[in-house]
């Protein structure tokens, strides 16, 4: 008779191969749709992987089901007893004994480990819905520092069906006094029609740079913390690098948000946008990181860390310490993301084990925090000002992004040294060299 163990474990394998598509989504095994030649070489045309787009629907709604089990807790260990609070002391960020206890002790330790057992149970390899199995479990565990603190956004905790579908998914859904805001199928549209291009732009963009491995040129710096370089920094092949993935970056996350804002849409929630063109269309480094630049992260750090810190430090310390904590949990995330996956034997090899340069992306976030203070100190100069008024805004854009993108691969570089963009172009249609 099977042990409990050996039974959960078939029932993780079975769930991840036919429901998760472990190892159909482990490599990119899609057949040319299209072949054609050009200049004497072959090509083909991949159409996109319905089951990498059935497997991150999944894992969606996972998330939705194991958010939605830890908002029941929330709010009735934190939420409520904060307003109750409220009531009698009049402060609405005041926090309980038993909030801190069950936020602290109990549902953002359990977001930080849920995601390994997930990826182990399934047995789930491809690393994008890794990545995704973290974001779940990321976002939740920021909205619960927001309710400890009382900086849920406005509505949210007027009723528990509200914060239900508040941490139910990454995005942020939009609410007012009746609740969550209604789509209308004019939304559903705009955000189907803006996920499909977005996809092709995407894949054309992928076509490219799959010819270069995602690497334009060759780099010396190494993967370690210790490899770091600022005169690496200053190498042209290097800022080449870093602009190309800093886009694709930048158009992952938007793809991903439509796909998301699609799915709610459908059932009739609204949700804030994700990315709103920050490297084209920045003014400042303010305007980048806090009006642009992955808005849904942006969002909880401002409300689980910024304005908690705020309340008895000043704005350059909430905003060192929002910072921080963002290169806190993308080091997290990283590892979610680059979670060894195991053979039968209980052996793994590169490109599955992959040890990440640790470190990294805390050092490229104290880099843009040194910088906001800077901004902080000098932005009201009149030169500033000058060149606000008589550039255009690309190139203002462009000279904002040049602060970052110097030490940018501090943060991309495990994602382009591994194969994670190979795993997740199976959601894009790409062109590909057959001939090779």
């Amino acid at each position: 008779m099977p042990s409990s163990s050996s039974t959960m474990q078939s029932i993780g394998k079975w769930m991840g191969n036919n429901i998760l598509y472990s190892e159909a989504l482990a490599s990119d095994q899609r057949v040319p749709s299209i072949t054609f030649s050009i200049a004497g070489s072959r090509y083909g045309l991949l159409a996109p992987s319905l089951q990498f787009w059935l497997a991150l629907g999944t894992c969606l709604l996972l998330g939705a089901i194991y958010s939605t089990i830890l908002s029941c807790i929330m709010y009735q260990f934190i939420i409520l007893p904060r307003k109750k609070k409220k009531k009698h002391d009049h402060d609405a960020s005041s926090s309980t004994t038993t909030s801190l206890l069950v936020g602290f002790g109990f549902i953002v330790p359990l977001c930080v480990i849920y995601p390994y057992y997930g990826i182990h149970f399934f047995l789930i390899k491809n690393k994008v819905i890794k990545f995704l199995f973290g974001i779940a479990s990321l976002t939740t565990a920021f909205r619960c520092s927001e309710a400890i603190f009382g900086f849920l956004p406005l509505h949210v905790e007027n009723s528990l069906w509200n914060v239900i579908v508040y941490n139910a998914f990454p995005v942020e859904c939009k609410f007012d006094k009746q609740g969550a805001i209604k789509s209308t199928w004019a939304n559903v549209c705009s955000y189907i029609r803006n996920f499909g291009a977005s996809c092709c732009v995407l894949g054309m963009y992928c076509s490219l740079l799959v010819l270069y491995d995602y690497k334009l040129y060759p780099t010396e710096e190494g993967p370690e913390l210790r490899d770091v370089s600022l005169y690496n920094a200053l190498n042209w092949h290097q800022l080449a690098n870093n602009f190309s993935i800093a886009i694709l970056f930048q158009m992952y996350l938007t793809t991903f948000s439509y796909a998301i804002n699609a799915v709610t849409s459908l059932f009739g929630l609204v949700q804030i946008p994700m990315m709103l063109n920050p490297i084209f269309e920045s003014t400042s480094l303010s305007d980048f990181w806090g009006r642009r630049w992955n808005l849904v992260v942006h969002g909880f750090l401002k409300r689980g860390v910024y304005k908690p810190v705020r309340t008895k430090y000043s704005r350059l310390a909430a905003a060192t310490a929002a910072f921080l904590a963002s290169g806190f949990f993308h080091e997290w995330l990283l590892s979610v993301t680059l979670y060894p996956d195991y053979d039968s034997i209980g052996e793994c090899t590169p490109p599955s084990c992959f040890r990440p340069g640790y470190g990294r992306n805390t050092l490229f976030f104290v880099w843009n925090a040194a910088l906001i203070g800077i901004e902080y100190a000098v932005s009201g100069a009149a030169v500033f000002k000058l060149l606000k008024t008589h550039l255009p805004l690309t190139i203002i854009s462009l000279l904002v992004t040049c602060t970052a993108l110097p030490v940018a691969h501090w943060f991309t570089n495990d994602y382009v040294r591994t194969d994670f963009f190979h795993d997740g172009q199976l959601g894009w249609p790409i062109i590909v060299r057959l001939d090779e």
